[in-house]
C-alpha cells in the first residue's frame, strides 16, 4: 500500500511538473514566434530556453506515463484504496513545498519555472516598445534597405523580410523591416524605445503592438507567480531548518 501511494504521489509530481513546464513553453514560444512575425527573431540563447521547456515537458509527460504503467501493475483493489490515502496526505507535491517527496520531478518543475523568469526579463522591453508604439512616443528614424531575407517556420511558412541600416542619431545599427520594401529608397519609421531582447524588433502595426505586449504581460504574470512560490518556498526552508538547528545547539 505504501508503494502505491508513493507512486501515486510521484506521479501527482511529474504532471504537475510536464503541466507548469507546458504552460511556459507556450508562453515563450508565443513570445519567440510574435519576435519572428516581425522580422527580428530573439536572442539565440532565448530559442535554447523554448527548447529546454519543450524537452522538459516531453520528460514530465513521459516519466508520468511510465509510473501509470507500473500502478496498472498493482491490484486494482490496491489502487482504489491507495487513492483517497495519497489525496489527504499532508505533503502532496506542491512547488513550493520543502522538503519535496520527489526530488527529481521537483526539480524539473523549478527549472521550468525558473527559466520563464529569464524569459521574463528579455520580454519586458517588448512591454515598453507595443505601448510607446500605441501612444505614438517613439522618435523617428530613417531606414535604409540593403538586401532581403526569408526565414522559414514550421507552424507559419516562409516569410521574407528586409534588412538594412537603422539610422539612431550616431552610427547606425542593423534592423529588420518585416516587408518586402524597395532597396535602396530610405524611409521612416518608429524606432524601438528599448533596443534589447524582445524588443529588439521594429514594429509596424498597431496589431502587432497591441499581440507583443499582451503575450508579454502573459509571461510577466506567470513570472509573477513563480517569484511568489519562491518567497513560500524560502520560508517554507527556514522553517525546516530552525528544528535542526535548534537540535544542534542542544
Amino acid at each position: 500500500m505504501a508503494a502505491t501511494v508513493r507512486l501515486l504521489h510521484r506521479r501527482h509530481g511529474w504532471v504537475r511538473a510536464a503541466v507548469t513546464c507546458f504552460l511556459l513553453f507556450l508562453l515563450a514560444f508565443g513570445g519567440y514566434s510574435s519576435a519572428q512575425e516581425q522580422g527580428t527573431p530573439p536572442p539565440f540563447w532565448f530559442l535554447v530556453v523554448v527548447i529546454v521547456l519543450g524537452a522538459m515537458t516531453v520528460v514530465g509527460i513521459v516519466a508520468a506515463v511510465a509510473d501509470t504503467a507500473l500502478l496498472r501493475r498493482w491490484p486494482p483493489s490496491i489502487r482504489a484504496q491507495a487513492v483517497p490515502l495519497a489525496a489527504a496526505h499532508p505533503s502532496r507535491p506542491h512547488a513550493h513545498h520543502y522538503p519535496p517527496r520527489h526530488w527529481v520531478a521537483w526539480a524539473v518543475r523549478w527549472t521550468g519555472m525558473l527559466l520563464i523568469l529569464i524569459v521574463a526579463v528579455a520580454s519586458v522591453p517588448a512591454v515598453v516598445d507595443g505601448v510607446a508604439y500605441l501612444a505614438c512616443a517613439e522618435k523617428m528614424a530613417t531606414f535604409h534597405p540593403v538586401a532581403y531575407e526569408t526565414t522559414c517556420e514550421v507552424q507559419s511558412g516562409c516569410e521574407t523580410g528586409t534588412e538594412g541600416i537603422l539610422e539612431t542619431g550616431g552610427k547606425g545599427v542593423e534592423a529588420t523591416w518585416p516587408h518586402v520594401v524597395p532597396l535602396g529608397k530610405p524611409f521612416q519609421v518608429r524606432r524601438p524605445a528599448w533596443r534589447w531582447g524582445l524588443g529588439d524588433a521594429l514594429i509596424d502595426s498597431h496589431t502587432i503592438a497591441v499581440v507583443a505586449v499582451f503575450l508579454s504581460l502573459l509571461i510577466e504574470a506567470a513570472a509573477v507567480l513563480v517569484i511568489i512560490s519562491l518567497v513560500r518556498l524560502a520560508r517554507n526552508w527556514r522553517r525546516h531548518r530552525r528544528p535542526r538547528q535548534r537540535a544542534a545547539q542542544l
